[in-house]
């Protein structure tokens, strides 16, 4: 059996009220009826209970029936099935009522047990119509916005294809002709610096695949994230060594103070994130420069900070940083060239291990890029 329909009357006339409440009676309509007296108490009543329907009469002495109405829709919730009951016969006003929000409009004379009752249901089969309609609205607004950062990602990965990974592949065709010539005439030296150029196209190429196929597999939900207790320093440890000889190249120094610290991680999604942070660093900072990968126990776990004592940047650079419509790239200390793409891989994989990556900077003093992540019992950092 169906649980009667709750319904709130608000009427300051108790004869009008004495007759709705014996149409309802006489109308078959199971019901709980809740009356109010005048407008304030029929808003204090509605905001206290759960109603179907909200019988209003359009003249209260104490409210402006429109200020009420919309009161009374904006209250929490699926939202209340509002039926306007007057004794004016106003088509105009009828049309103001319904645009306002209320689902239907009676005249008092009209008020038979059988209209009521037919009101009521109709008013409340609209309400819950309305409700579907809000829903299919919200889920298509959220697919729009899906849609739209799938063809952002679209464009952006098409944009990296056409110009970042076309420009090492150029210097992989140019070096390699000059150096077929070089062979031939046994210029030694001509030699060994294209093959130097040619080593150094292939690894940005490398690096820039690498990028993209991860950033790739995080968008499109193919890597999984498996949680486990990881030892930062042990991580830290095997990133410096992977970037040694570059920082070597420039003079760099390269530290690591984890403290002992452990944290709650997936392994390889770390260790992608702080290579990429240390190679930026060490792109960015100046023969005799620092660059330091910390783990410091905070009261919400443990925050890891690569810093550096480099070029820094603006406040207009580090707010772009992070925004897809505005990814760009820009030469190193030594010429060293980047796509871009590493930073936006940083924070999707920070967020996907319950992150969150933030980044200060100061021209000509350093960076620091920082985030949390959780702190676990077990393995101690070396």
């Amino acid at each position: 059996m169906e649980a009667p329909t709750r319904i709130l009357l608000i009427d300051d006339d108790a004869v009008d009220r004495t007759s709705v409440r014996r149409a309802l009676k006489k109308s078959g309509l199971r019901h709980v009826l809740t009356e109010a007296p005048d407008g304030t108490t029929g808003l204090r009543l509605a905001r206290e209970g759960a109603f179907d329907c909200i019988l209003l009469d359009y003249r209260l002495p104490d409210v402006d029936t429109f200020d009420l109405l919309a009161s009374l829709l904006a209250l929490p919730g699926e939202g209340h099935a509002v039926l306007m009951l007057t004794g004016e016969a106003d088509e105009d006003l009828a049309f103001r009522l319904m645009r306002a929000g209320a689902l239907d409009y009676l005249a008092k004379a009209e008020a038979t047990p059988s209209s009521l009752a037919r009101a009521i249901r109709y008013a409340e089969a609209r309400r819950g119509f309305q409700a579907e309609l809000d829903e299919a609205r919200r889920e298509a607004e959220a697919k729009s916005m899906e849609l739209d950062t799938l063809n952002r990602q679209k464009t952006l990965l098409f944009s990296i294809i056409a110009h970042d990974l076309r420009n090492p592949f150029q210097s992989l065709l140019g070096l390699s002709e000059v150096l077929t010539k070089a062979v031939a005439t046994r210029d030694h030296a001509s030699i060994e610096r294209r093959a130097k150029g040619i080593n150094d196209a292939a690894t940005q190429a490398y690096a820039l695949l690498e990028s993209l196929f991860s950033w790739a597999s995080l968008q499109m939900d193919t890597m999984a994230v498996t949680i486990t207790d990881v030892a930062l320093g042990t991580v830290a440890a095997e990133v410096m060594q992977g970037a040694a000889e570059a920082a070597a190249d420039k003079g760099l120094t390269l530290a690591i103070d984890c403290q002992g610290t452990t944290v709650r991680a997936q392994r390889d999604m770390l260790a992608t994130v702080l290579r990429n942070l240390v190679s930026n660093a060490v792109k960015f900072t100046l023969p005799g420069g620092t660059i330091t990968v910390a783990g410091r126990r905070t009261g919400s776990g443990v925050e890891i900070k690569v810093s550096d004592t480099g070029v820094g940047m603006p406040a207009g650079k580090v707010a772009d940083l992070f925004r897809l419509d505005r990814r760009s790239t820009t030469n190193g200390t030594a010429g060293e060239r980047g796509s871009g793409l590493g930073l936006l891989l940083c924070r999707d994989l920070v967020e996907r291990q319950g992150g969150d990556l933030a980044v200060e900077s100061t021209p000509d003093q350093g960076t620091t890029f920082r985030f949390t992540l959780p702190e676990a019992a077990g393995v101690q950092c070396p």
